[in-house]
C-alpha cells in the first residue's frame, strides 16, 4: 500500500490568467503566493505550503492534475515499482516549489501527481488583516468522473488506503457515486459514475471556517454582477453533511466552498452509509432542493500525462 497524507492541489486550465487571478485571489480570498509566467500560484490561509491550486494558461478550460503528498521520499519508488506491476504509465515530473514528483494515469485515465516535499513559504493563520473574500482555509476533496466506479473504488481502497464512507445507488441499487478518506475527513475523494465524457473532472473543494464565508462568496460574486459564476447553493448536503456553494470560473472551471462535514473517528467501526434511490430529494441536497441541469451534465476534460487534453468519448 502506497502511504499517502492526503490531497494537495490541483491545476486548472484557465484561458485568460489576470481575470483568473482576479476572480480566486481578489474576489474570492485565495491567497497569491507567486504569479510566474503562464502560471499562478495560489492557497488557503491556513496553508504553509507554496500552493494548493495553480492556476495554468491554456486554450480551454479543464484539469492538468491533481496531487497527493506521500508520507516519505520513499514511497515514490514503491509507486514506480507499484505503476509497473500495474501497468499504468507515469514519469518524473518538476513544478515550482516541488523538485521530485511522479504524475501517473491511474486505471480509469485520471491525472495524478505524487510528490513528499514542497517549499514552505508560511501561513496567513493569525494574519486576519490581510484575509479578503471568503478566505478559503484549505484544500478539503475532489471530485472526478469514471467509466468504471467499482474498479476505481478498489484502486483507491487497495493501492492508497482509502476507506468509503459514503455512496448512492439507483434505481436498480447499482452504486452511482462512491465518497472515500484517507485521514478520516468525510471524504477526500468523489468518484462518480459516467458513461460519457470520461474520464473527468468534476470539481475541487475548498475549507471554509464558517457558513457566513459561503454567504460571503455569493455576496461579492452578486455585488460584482458575476450571477452566472453562482451555480449551485448555499445548500446543506445530505451526504457528508456539509454546507457548500459551488462556482463556476470565467472559464467554467468548478470550485466548491465547504464547511461543517464530520470526522471518522473510528475508521475500524465505520459502516459506509448508503444512499438509496428513495432519498433521492435530500441525500444530495439534505433541504431537498432540486440539483440543477448543469451539475449532473457538465465537467471538465484531464490531460494526460505528456500534457495532452484527453479527447472524450461521447
Amino acid at each position: 500500500m502506497l502511504d499517502i497524507l492526503r490531497v494537495s492541489h490541483v491545476v486548472y486550465r484557465v484561458t485568460d490568467l489576470d481575470r483568473s487571478v482576479r476572480f480566486y485571489s481578489d474576489l474570492l480570498g485565495f491567497v497569491l503566493t507567486e504569479k510566474n509566467g503562464n502560471e499562478a500560484y495560489l492557497r488557503g490561509v491556513e496553508e504553509g505550503q507554496h500552493h494548493s491550486l495553480i492556476l495554468k494558461k491554456a486554450d480551454s478550460n479543464g484539469l492538468s492534475y491533481f496531487s497527493f503528498r506521500v508520507r516519505k521520499p520513499e514511497v515514490l519508488d514503491l509507486a514506480r515499482e507499484k505503476f509497473d506491476e500495474l501497468g499504468l504509465n507515469y514519469r518524473r515530473h518538476k513544478e515550482r516549489g516541488v523538485e521530485d514528483a511522479l504524475l501517473f494515469e491511474d486505471p480509469q485515465g485520471l491525472p495524478i501527481l505524487l510528490y513528499h516535499d514542497m517549499e514552505y513559504v508560511g501561513d496567513m493563520r493569525l494574519r486576519f488583516h490581510e484575509y479578503k473574500g471568503s478566505t478559503p482555509v484549505r484544500i478539503d476533496h475532489v471530485n472526478v468522473m469514471v467509466r468504471d466506479l467499482e474498479a476505481e473504488i478498489q484502486f483507491y481502497a487497495k493501492v492508497f488506503g482509502f476507506t468509503e464512507t459514503e455512496y448512492f445507488l439507483d434505481k436498480d441499487n447499482r452504486k452511482t457515486v462512491s465518497w472515500m478518506t484517507k485521514i478520516g475527513h468525510s471524504h477526500e475523494i468523489a468518484i462518480a459514475k459516467a458513461s460519457r465524457n470520461v474520464p473527468g473532472f468534476h470539481h475541487a473543494t475548498f475549507y471554509v471556517h464558517d457558513v457566513r464565508d459561503i454567504i460571503r462568496g455569493a455576496d461579492i460574486l452578486s455585488s460584482a454582477q458575476m450571477w452566472d459564476s453562482i451555480e449551485r447553493g448555499p445548500g446543506r448536503h445530505g451526504v457528508s453533511q456539509g454546507f457548500y456553494i459551488y462556482f463556476r470560473d470565467p472559464d467554467k472551471n468548478r470550485i466548491e466552498l465547504f464547511t461543517g462535514d464530520y470526522l471518522v473517528l473510528d475508521p475500524d467501526k465505520w459502516k459506509p452509509i448508503a444512499w438509496t434511490w428513495d432519498k433521492l430529494r435530500y441525500r444530495s441536497d439534505f433541504w431537498g432542493r432540486e440539483v440543477p441541469e448543469s451539475w449532473l451534465k457538465e465537467w471538465t476534460p484531464v490531460e494526460d500525462i505528456t500534457g495532452k487534453l484527453r479527447g472524450w468519448n461521447s
